[in-house]
């Protein structure tokens, strides 16, 4: 794409020929003394040529693999004859028939290449092409990218000129250049009209005082001086043309910079400002008689006013006495200054953003305002009116308007709001009626309202029972039986109107007579409204509108209850959305909405209606299923779930699909208690996700021994970190060509005071937990950077020491610079130490800071490898990705190296991978002389294993380093290194 960018911007392709560049191909052909030679450009597609000799038009280059080589070296590209090389031998050059071919790519200054310069022979020649007629086709190349070049530098110097042209050509104003003695030496032909100049000669090389005569005063001197020192300067004033025709100008004075950053002249652009002066000035006399009529004007209003004016921006460029002697504010002070101090404080802020917003809308307008009298301290109400003045464009000049005291007329329409505020608030407090009812005979009187209220006329009728709710009609009977008994009491029931609507409803009443009882009856249903929301805000999820946690748990303690009286069962199955938080990090927290909501549609079909669909959580789901569903039936719903939660739907036109991990627990077959039900069902869908996710796991008894242990571990694991019970053990490194220690891997153990040590087969599960692998890892890197910093002191040399990483400690904040930390205060050199990290590491979620912790270790000197490679799923793409410096064959390709052959491909392919990447390789689990020597023979650099030494604590090592060392210093003759091995391996046998 860059390359057809820089040829479009040449305007090369497809061109007629030119002179210049056919001349540059006869002079290659006759350098090289070749019968052909020519000149072409590549757009991606095809060969352009641009100058030929010795071809003609029938002579295509277009599919010319010769060519797509050449253009892409960056040397001259000689084949002295295309038949014998197997690339081209083929094809030949695009079945022109060359043999030769030597050729120049043309290469712009940032290393592009365009196109090539190629010389060419029908006939071969053996001997290729001679240095000095290399030399000489090179130099024509150059010659070429010159000729773009001024091509290129010409085509953009007509592109400037022209815009100039252009620019000046659609200017009103007149453009003059001056040189630094102050002589005109350019005017545009705009300037020439306006200062009425038929012809420059007979203004160039005037100089600029002449040239403005009674204008040139002491302000245009000061504008000149500014502009020859490189700033800018602008005076105004009147001149006149040549016929003698006056005009007011606005001159604006810019130096002209020199490449050395010194003014060379300047340019003076002058307005033409005649019309819009004598607005001006017109404008100011009709201001000025204004003013002098609003003074004079006679008060004939019942309130004084105030008038005013102001510029375009706000700006009070007037007021009249009426307010100076309100706000007493003095005279002599301009307008614009304190004006805000007359408005009351808690109502500046909104008035000011008011005024603001009616000024930028340029309209007429009215603002209501209060403002301080002087005279007692008190803020009355103004109405201001304000309209703008506006010129000839329609842009406002001047704004002008009125303050008049609207104070009574505001205190009026307050007390008019308040008293409509009192009734509004007596109406509603009436919303109920008064009643008599006469038990004797069941006639009932009601107030005027209740035709509004409850839709029935007030006359004396039988129908006191009509609208009652056929369900309440009892407890209506029972209200009205408790106060024949007891004298008095209250009932809230519900009442169909006419129009077939419900509405709560309390009445009170009281017995007044033997035959009279008087009550009131008033609405209740907003507050029965708001009282089942709040129940349902307390119980329902606002997402979705499930029951929530509160309510399930309530329903869950129902069903258990239940079900343990009449024997029946209880199916809880507890759904998690798998990578929820991946869906809400790209494409954002309404299509995590979108889905928890789908997610709930589709539950709550899949359920009876004695079941319970609940959202529990963030991404949680729990579905109660009661009887007569068994433990079996809610597996096989929960089967159904899975695969109905997995069919696509559509948010946004993005394609979401939901995957769930579902645990499912049972009474009676596991917990009768609410708590541990749920807690097993819990339990049930860990599982779930530890075995890969999108899948149904049932709850055993083993799953939760299997947590207790892990949590028992991780409770003993902090108390061992705690207790410093976590140490290095060392494993050494063995160089298969020589012998020597190369390296040590510090491995973790567990010195348990009551089971001894203990490898990490027993106790690497905690290295899931963050916390708890980043303490292990800070107090191994102290303990093996002293034991480090104890053997440099003695003057061993080992080589490397290689440190595990594991996926959670790169997930620490620090870590390179808590390591390096620990490594300068123990004063240990960073290159003694590796990281070894896993092909798990390098897959995981956080592989972007893994990259980038790898190679902040890597500036700083420490070492990077890839422990059991070949296991994982990392490619030959991660190990270009990440900085790797070792790969360490896993033992298992290891074990049985001499009797299976794919083991031994396997590692070949590995060594060899290694070799051509320039990465150590070392093998592990190396257990037999054959292995050792079979890995020698492929080329393996090291190998590590039980036949060189078991992992051992540090002081053992630094035995094992000293007696090593001797061994291979002062080898017996009929000894090899190998036989050295053996002696050292006995005494090796640390766990």
């Amino acid at each position: 794409m860059d390359r057809l960018a820089a040829l479009r911007a040449l305007d090369i392709l497809d061109t007629e020929p030119e002179a210049e560049f056919d001349n540059l191909a006869k002079i290659a052909a006759q350098i090289c003394n070749t019968p052909v030679a020519f000149i072409s450009f590549f757009d991606g597609r095809r060969q352009c040529l641009k100058a030929r000799c010795g071809l003609d038009a029938s002579h295509n280059l277009n599919d010319d693999p010769v060519g797509r080589r050449a253009v892409l070296q960056k040397d001259p590209f000689v084949v002295p004859d295309l038949t014998t090389e197997p690339e081209f031998c083929d094809r030949g050059s695009a079945g022109v028939g060359l043999r030769f071919y030597a050729a120049v790519p043309l290469t712009t200054r940032d290393g592009l290449p365009l196109g090539l310069l190629c010389a060419a022979d029908f006939q071969p020649r053996p001997e290729g092409l001679p240095p000095p007629q290399k030399e000489a086709l090179a130099g024509l190349a150059r010659a070429v990218i010159c000729q773009l070049e001024l091509k290129l530098a010409h085509k953009a110097a007509a592109e400037s000129e022209e815009f100039t042209s252009r620019l000046l050509s659609s200017s009103d104003d007149c453009i003059k250049v001056f040189d630094l003695q102050g002589r005109l030496r350019f005017m545009s032909q705009s300037g020439m009209r306006a200062m009425e100049v038929s012809d420059f000669q007979q203004v160039e090389g005037l100089y600029w005082a002449d040239l403005w005569g009674s204008i040139a005063g002491e302000e245009a001197y000061k504008a000149v001086e500014a502009a020859k020192s490189g700033r800018t300067g602008r005076f105004q004033g009147p001149w006149k043309t040549t016929t003698g025709k006056e005009k007011w100008w606005d001159v604006v004075i810019t130096p002209i910079m020199g490449r050395a950053g010194r003014p060379q002249g300047y340019l003076c652009v002058s307005r033409d400002v005649t019309d819009f002066r004598q607005t001006e000035q017109s404008l100011r006399k009709s201001e000025r008689r204004l003013r002098t009529l609003i003074d004079v004007m006679p008060i004939s209003f019942q309130a004084p006013q105030v008038v005013w004016f102001c510029d375009p921006e706000g700006e009070f460029t007037y007021f009249n006495d009426v307010w100076y002697d309100f706000t007493g504010l003095p005279r002599e002070r301009k307008p614009a200054e304190g004006w805000q101090a007359a408005l009351h404080p808690l109502h500046k802020e909104h008035v000011e953003s008011l005024w603001q917003d009616t000024l930028d809308r340029g309209d007429s307008f009215e603002i209501e305002m209060p403002l301080r009298r002087s005279s007692d301290g008190m803020y009355r109400w103004f109405m201001v009116r304000g309209q703008p003045l506006k010129n000839e464009h329609g842009s406002v000049e001047q704004w002008f308007g009125i303050a008049m005291d609207i104070h009574e007329r505001k205190q009026s329409e307050q007390a008019l709001k308040e008293s409509e505020e009192r009734l509004q608030l007596a109406l509603k407090a009436a919303r109920m009626i008064a009643w008599e009812l006469n038990p004797q005979t069941g006639l009932t009187t009601r107030s005027e309202n209740s035709l509004s209220l409850l839709g029935v006329m007030p006359d004396s009728d039988r129908t006191f029972m009509a609208g009652v709710h056929p369900e309440d009609c009892g407890k209506v009977e029972g209200f009205l039986q408790r106060i024949q008994a007891d004298g008095a009491d209250s009932v809230e029931y519900r009442y169909v109107l006419p129009d077939g609507s419900i509405r709560w409803l309390r009445a009170r009443a009281e017995l007044a007579g033997s035959d009279r009882i008087v009550g009131v009856t008033f609405d209740i249903s907003e507050q029965k409204e708001a009282e089942d929301e709040i129940w349902r805000s307390a119980n329902h999820d606002t997402l979705t509108g499930l029951p929530n946690r509160n309510l399930f748990q309530c329903r869950l303690e129902a069903a258990l209850a239940h079900a343990r009286q009449t024997g029946t069962s209880v199916s809880l199955l507890l759904i998690d959305l798998d990578d929820f938080k991946d869906i809400n990090d790209t494409l954002g927290h309404d299509a995590g909405d979108a889905l928890l909501q789908e997610t709930a549609r589709r539950l709550s079909t899949m359920v009876r209606g004695c079941d319970t669909v609940a959202r529990i959580g963030g991404d949680e789901f729990a579905l109660l299923v009661v009887e007569p569903l068994k433990l079996e039936n809610a597996n096989r719903l929960g089967s159904l779930i899975v695969e109905m939660l997995r069919q696509p739907f559509t948010y946004r036109k993005r394609t979401l699909i939901s995957r769930v991990s579902i645990g499912i627990a049972a009474f009676p077959d596991h917990d009768g208690e609410p708590a541990e039900l749920v807690k097993d069902a819990d339990i049930a869908m860990y599982q779930a996700k530890s075995q890969g996710r999108n899948r149904v796991v049932t709850y055993s008894p083993d799953m939760r021994r299997a947590i207790e242990k892990r949590v028992s571990l991780g409770r003993g694991i902090r108390e061992a970190i705690a207790n410093e019970e976590i140490v290095p053990f060392y494993q050494p490194k063995v160089s298969l060509l020589t012998g020597e220690i190369v390296g040590l891997e510090a491995l973790a153990r567990w010195r348990h005071p009551e089971k001894g040590i203990l490898a990490p087969d027993v106790f690497g599960a905690v290295f899931e937990d963050h916390e708890i692998a980043g303490s292990i890892g800070k107090l191994l890197v102290s303990k093996i950077a002293s034991d480090v910093r104890h053997w440099l002191d003695r003057g061993f040399s080992f080589g490397r020491v290689a440190i595990n990483l594991s996926p959670a400690e790169f997930g620490q904040p620090g870590l390179v610079d808590n390591m390096l930390r620990t490594l300068d205060w123990l004063k240990v050199p960073a290159s003694s130490f590796e990281v070894e990290v896993t092909e798990t590491v390098l897959l995981g979620r956080n592989s972007s800071n893994v990259s980038s912790a790898l190679e902040q270790f890597q500036q700083q000197g420490i070492g990077i490898a890839l422990d059991d490679f070949g296991t994982g799923y990392a490619s030959l793409t991660h190990l270009k990705q990440f900085p790797l410096d070792h790969i360490k064959i896993d033992r298992s390709f290891v074990r049985n190296l001499e009797s299976d052959s794919d083991d031994e491909a396997i590692v070949a392919a590995i060594i060899g991978l290694g070799q051509r990447l320039q990465l150590q390789v070392t093998a592990e689990g190396v257990e037999t002389h054959g292995q050792a020597r079979r890995l020698r023979e492929l080329g393996c650099d090291h190998a590590q294993g039980y036949l060189y030494a078991k992992p051992m604590p540090a002081a053992q090592l630094a035995e094992l380093l000293e007696r090593w060392s001797s061994v291979l210093v002062k080898p017996r003759p009929d000894r090899s290194w190998s036989g050295a091995t053996a002696e050292l391996q006995g005494s090796c046998t640390s766990p």
